[in-house]
C-alpha cells in the first residue's frame, strides 16, 4: 500500500466520522446528593488502527514469510466508572484489553485494569490502595492514553509493563498530594509474579524468586496552571485549553528484581533501579493555537546486558532462520540497561469558525544500552485530526525503527531499519 493511498484513507475517515464530532455538553454522571457533591459516572474510550507494516526480516504470518502485512485491529478498548462517595472519598474501577488484532481476536478476555479507592486526608495528602496505574519514575509512566500528543505510548516509558504489571497497573498503596507549586506521589508495590522464567543465562532477566517491594515516586514543579491529581494519569495534550509547564523527577526500585549467571555459572540476583528527569508544556498562542513539547532523560539498571524486543500490537507471529534479534512483526530493542533520550513536540492549529483543529507531531527516541554496539534510535512523525478535541480524534502517524541482529566478532548491531504506517481513529465519551 502506497503512502498516497494511505493519506486518501485518513481525510476520507476523517470525513465519515466529522458527524461524531459534536460537543460534548455534560459529562456522563448521575448525582447522588441534591447539591451535586456525590456522583457516580462513566466513561468509555477506544481506538482503533489500519496499518501497513514492512515486518522485521523472517517474520512469518500464518505459517508463510512475510515482508509487510496490512492489518486492522482494536489497539485500546476501556470502561471506566468511577463514584465521587463524599468529598473525601473516590472508587475507580476500569475494565479493558489491549491488542484485538488477527491473532488475539478469539480471546474474548476483558481484564480488570483499575480498582482502587483514595481518600483525602488532607488538603496536601491523599491516601489509596488497590490495582491502579499510581507510578512513578517519569510523566509518561502514568500515561493517560486518551488524551497523548503522539500516536501510542512510547514503550520505552513503560520498562516493566506486563513483566511485574498488568498493562502498567501494579497491585499497590500509595500517597500524593499538591503543595503550592508542588505535585508528588510515592508509590509502594507488590509486584506481580513475572512470567516463569528459567532460561537464566549470562544476560540479565526477572527473576522468578520471591521479590522485593517496589518503591517509586514521581515529583514536579508547575510554573503556571496545576495539573489535576484525580488520577494517577497525566495528559499529553490539553488541546491548548491550559498554559502547562512542569519540571519532573521520580525513581523506581525493588530488590531481588533481576537474575543472571556469573562467569562460574552461579546464579546472581540483583535490583532493578531506574532514575529519570523530564520537562513536559503546553503554551497555547493567538489564534487558537498551542504549542506543547516534553524531553526526557532516563536511566534504566535492569542488570548486565538487560536489552527487551518489544513491539505494540505486533502483527508477527514468528521468525524462521532469516530472523534476527529484533524479533517478528514491528518489534524493536526498546527497553534495556542504559541512557536514554526521548522527546515529543507538537503544534495545534486553530481555525476560526471550525471546530476541528490540526497537530502535527514529532517524536524521537535515542538510546545507548549496555546489550547493544551503537545506538538505538526511533522515530516518529504524524498529524492528529481533532474533529472534537480528544473525543473524536483521527491520527495518521509514520514510525521508522532500527533491526538488530547478532555479529560474531562485533555483538549486536544495527543490520537495517524498517517502516510503519498507522492511521487511527479515537472516540472518548466521558
Amino acid at each position: 500500500m502506497n503512502v498516497r493511498i494511505v493519506l486518501l484513507l485518513f481525510f476520507l475517515t476523517g470525513l465519515c466520522f466529522d458527524s461524531l464530532a459534536q460537543t460534548q455538553l455534560k459529562p456522563l454522571r448521575i448525582y447522588l446528593t441534591p447539591d451535586s457533591s456525590s456522583y457516580a459516572g462513566v466513561r468509555v474510550n477506544g481506538q482503533v488502527w489500519m496499518r501497513y507494516n514492512y515486518n522485521n526480516p523472517g517474520t512469518i504470518i500464518n505459517g508463510e514469510e512475510a515482508s509487510r502485512f496490512f492489518d486492522i485491529s482494536v489497539r485500546r478498548i476501556r470502561f471506566q466508572t468511577y463514584a465521587r462517595l463524599n468529598d473525601r472519598t473516590n472508587l475507580t474501577l476500569t475494565l479493558g484489553q489491549n491488542n484485538i488484532n488477527y491473532l488475539t481476536a478469539r480471546s474474548g478476555e476483558i481484564r480488570l485494569l483499575d480498582f482502587y479507592i483514595d481518600h483525602k486526608l488532607h488538603r496536601y495528602l491523599t491516601v489509596g490502595g488497590g490495582q491502579s496505574g499510581w507510578n512513578g519514575v517519569s510523566r509518561y509512566a502514568s500515561p493517560h492514553t486518551g488524551r497523548m500528543l503522539t500516536l501510542d505510548v512510547p514503550a520505552v516509558v513503560m520498562p516493566t509493563i506486563n513483566q511485574t504489571d498488568n498493562i502498567l497497573r501494579k497491585l499497590s498503596a500509595y500517597v500524593n498530594g499538591q503543595w503550592q507549586h508542588w505535585d508528588y506521589r510515592l508509590i509502594f508495590s507488590r509486584p506481580y509474579a513475572p512470567i516463569a522464567n528459567t532460561q537464566i543465562g549470562q544476560v540479565s532477566s526477572f527473576s522468578y524468586v520471591k521479590s522485593g517491594v517496589q518503591t517509586a515516586a514521581y515529583i514536579k514543579y508547575q510554573f503556571f496552571e496545576h495539573e489535576s491529581l484525580v488520577s494517577p494519569f497525566h495528559v499529553g495534550t490539553y488541546g491548548g485549553t491550559k498554559k502547562v509547564l512542569a519540571l519532573g523527577a521520580g525513581f523506581e526500585t525493588q530488590q531481588r528484581a533481576m537474575w543472571h549467571l556469573n562467569a562460574a555459572a552461579d546464579t546472581v540476583i540483583t535490583p532493578m533501579n531506574m532514575f529519570a528527569l523530564d520537562i513536559f508544556g503546553e503554551l497555547p498562542l493567538v489564534n487558537k493555537q498551542a504549542m506543547t513539547f516534553y524531553a526526557g532523560y532516563f536511566y534504566y539498571d535492569l542488570g548486565p546486558d538487560y536489552i527487551r524486543v518489544i513491539g505494540l500490537n505486533n502483527v508477527g507471529g514468528g521468525v524462521n532462520s532469516e530472523g534476527t534479534f529484533s524479533g517478528t512483526g514491528n518489534s524493536f530493542p526498546a527497553i534495556g540497561t542504559g541512557h536514554i533520550g526521548y522527546f515529543q513536540l507538537g503544534y495545534l492549529f486553530g481555525f476560526d469558525k471550525r471546530a476541528e483543529k490540526i497537530q502535527p507531531f514529532v517524536s524521537g527516541q535515542y538510546a545507548n544500552y549496555d546489550g547493544l554496539q551503537g545506538p538505538m534510535t526511533f522515530y516518529e512523525a504524524g498529524i492528529n485530526l481533532l474533529l472534537d478535541g480528544q473525543r473524536s480524534k483521527l491520527s495518521l502517524a509514520f514510525q521508522n525503527r532500527p533491526v538488530f541482529d547478532h555479529n560474531p566478532l562485533h555483538g549486536i548491531q544495527q543490520v537495517d531499519r524498517r517502516s510503519t504506517v498507522i492511521l487511527q481513529y479515537q472516540i472518548r465519551l466521558e
